[in-house]
């Protein structure tokens, strides 16, 4: 992709999902999706090859979203990091991973606990009980959690109350709609909700089987993957997935081409978790939602969150707080990223206003009152590293 191109579409999309988080309360993970947006009924996943027996499988726009995955070939199995937001869609996924081979998905990667990213991790286990999911032990402990932030355990109860509200609201909508083509769309997504709702009902999600405190490489049937703890992020459990000879990292939502889902997030680190990504030797990065990308859109990324963590410390300064450290020392080691953020901001501030996202995830539009609560918080942010 060039870099031009890169850098519009990132600042179109971010500068649009920056004035979301300035005018939206309760905002909630990942994709933006108003109720009558054009969304895929069919395929759920492409498949693009982004390596020697690596390939992304890209998410198709739905209603209820879903993340995109890393597959993994090796000659022992496949290894998917990530598992989708249903077990619908890891079906899906496994009949696509068949077109390509006949071995069985043997591991499962959770980059992070949100829901959207693990939800999917129970049709893996049925169809094979020897399957071993891997998570770092953060991420298991929220999805353990009964209210952890937006995934986990308790999350589905969440879901499960504030789902009639919203399928009623849309039907609502259908009545209401005028235009033939808005109705269409509007009905589309409806159904996808009623059927969520209904999977949602006898979702069980097995949690992870092995966890980790640090990082870890694996040697798996002829394929080195490394699984990278590099400090707090999207959430206070992340990992990486890297692989060293193709050239090629799995992200989650730490690293995504347009604005993440922030409520379960820590800005302060996020930076510098990113800064140590970057050190790597990659030139693709899969990340957990948007198309393949290139190395050089971290840097885009990166001045998004020095323009968002600049805001909050102006925030706090208006407000008579002192926010530790500053942004001058990233601009003296970073100014491109610093100039970048300056236009993600000032393409926020040309947003009309009609045009701003709504943020999407198993809930209703603008959340649930409560529900965009962190994750349990450890005193302690170091992590260890291999």
């Amino acid at each position: 992709m060039p870099t031009s191109l890169g850098r519009r579409r990132f600042l179109t999309q971010a500068g649009i999902a920056l004035a979301a988080v300035e005018t939206i309360e309760h905002f909630a993970a990942c994709c933006a999706l108003a109720a009558d947006s054009a969304t895929a009924e069919k395929d759920l996943f492409e498949l693009k090859q982004v390596g020697d027996g690596v390939y992304a499988a890209i998410a198709a726009p739905r209603y209820k979203v879903n993340c995109n995955a890393a597959v993994i070939l090796t000659n022992d199995g496949v290894i998917v990091v990530d598992s989708h937001s249903k077990p619908t869609a890891a079906l899906a996924l496994q009949r696509e991973i068949q077109s390509i081979t006949k071995l069985p998905v043997r591991k499962i990667i959770n980059t992070h606990f949100h829901w959207d990213h693990t939800q999917g991790n129970q049709a893996y286990a049925q169809a094979n009980p020897k399957l071993e999911i891997i998570a770092s032990e953060r991420t298991r402990a929220n999805l353990a959690s009964a209210d952890a932030g937006a995934g986990g355990h308790g999350y589905i109860e969440k879901q499960l109350a504030a789902l009639p509200k919203e399928i009623e609201k849309l039907k609502d909508d259908v009545v209401r709609a005028r235009d033939p083509e808005q109705k269409k769309r509007l009905e589309g997504n409806l159904r996808q909700t009623e059927a969520y709702y209904e999977e949602l009902k006898n979702i069980k999600p097995p949690l992870p089987t092995r966890t980790l405190t640090k990082s870890v490489t694996l040697k798996e049937g002829g394929r080195e993957i490394q699984i990278l703890l590099l400090g707090r992020a999207h959430t206070d459990g992340d990992v990486f997935i890297y692989l060293p000879k193709e050239k090629v990292v799995a992200t989650g939502d730490a690293l995504i081409d347009w604005m993440p889902f922030m409520a379960d997030g820590y800005p302060e680190e996020w930076v510098g978790t990113l800064d140590a990504l970057n050190k790597l030797d990659f030139t693709h990065i899969i990340p957990g939602h948007g198309e393949v990308m290139p190395k050089a859109q971290l840097v885009f990324f990166r001045g998004y969150l020095l323009s968002r963590r600049s805001h909050r410390r102006r925030e706090g300064r208006g407000k008579g707080r002192r926010e530790p450290g500053g942004d001058e020392e990233d601009a003296r080691r970073s100014p491109g990223a610093q100039v970048r953020a300056a236009d993600v901001e000032a393409s926020a501030r040309a947003v009309p206003r009609a045009h701003r996202a709504q943020h999407r995830d198993g809930l209703p539009q603008g959340g649930a009152e409560g529900l965009s609560g962190h994750g349990p918080r450890p005193t302690d942010g170091s992590l260890e590293e291999t």
